[in-house]
């Protein structure tokens, strides 16, 4: 099976959608699958054409974590199922935290497991009206290992705690109220919402974009002073994009980004 038939590539401007394309197994991360949804996000991160990354999913379902059967057959087959430390590459949730581009999830459905964490390793988060969440790993004997890292640092820690303790159904209610969510949308509407999102973001500086995401991601967490000193992503302030930046805001007119 090709990545093309398991994960659906589209250009639309300057944003990149990516659609798991597996709805009869509710896109469930097979291995092939978040191998191709890897090599998708390194090619968009290194594509001067792209500017903004958006993941959503076939069917009625966004992303059902990891897919079971594929674990099994991986545990008759060697005898061993290696967690994401043990792995001879680096995880999907890693590359996509340490891409440049901004990443969205357009959650169209329930996004559970390690389909949560997908949603949770993207930047922003749009959420259709049928959507909910979850992170039911303490309920199948597995870790949570990426959730547990960076859940306690997008929500109150206390919250964050007992989703992953109880690893009960999240309501879309209840994650909106935490801020999980940042907008929400009928599912009829969830992909003009969504991509109006993604083309604005990407209306604005590509190198821009790039550095706001490379120094939050890695200054979050450090003291504030470090921080601050932190240089991080393409040096904007000596591009050509701000001197662009600058006479266009001046003459009144859209500015013509170059991305240099």
């Amino acid at each position: 099976m090709s990545d093309s038939d398991i994960l659906k590539i589209e250009t639309a401007g300057k944003v990149r959608l990516l659609t798991l394309n597996r709805p009869d197994r509710r896109n469930a991360l097979s291995r092939d699958l978040s191998q191709a949804l890897r090599r998708a996000i390194i090619a968009a991160d290194t594509d001067n054409d792209v500017s903004v990354v958006a993941i959503t999913g076939a069917g009625s379902a966004f992303c059902a974590g990891a897919d079971l059967k594929d674990a099994r057959a991986t545990d008759e087959s060697t005898g061993a199922y290696r967690g994401p430390l043990h792995e001879p590459e680096r995880s999907l949730f890693e590359v996509m935290i340490d891409s440049r581009k901004p990443l969205i999830a357009l959650v169209n459905g329930p996004s559970l497991a390690g389909g949560c964490e997908l949603a949770l390793a993207c930047d922003l988060r749009v959420a259709a009206d049928t959507a909910f969440f979850g992170v039911p790993e303490a309920k199948r004997g597995m870790g949570a290992h990426f959730a547990s890292v960076v859940l306690p640092t997008m929500v109150p820690p206390a919250i964050a705690m007992e989703w992953l303790y109880t690893g009960r159904r999240i309501d879309l209610e209840e994650a909106v109220r935490w801020g999980l969510v940042n907008r929400v949308a009928p599912l009829a509407d969830l992909m003009r919402v969504g991509m109006d999102l993604a083309n604005e973001i990407a209306a604005n500086a590509p190198l821009s974009l790039q550095r706001l995401k490379l120094t939050f991601r890695k200054s979050h967490g450090l003291p504030l002073h470090a921080g601050l000193r932190l240089d991080a992503g393409p040096d904007v302030y000596a591009s050509e994009d701000r001197k662009e930046g600058a006479r266009a805001f001046l003459e009144k007119r859209a500015p013509v980004w170059q991305g240099r």
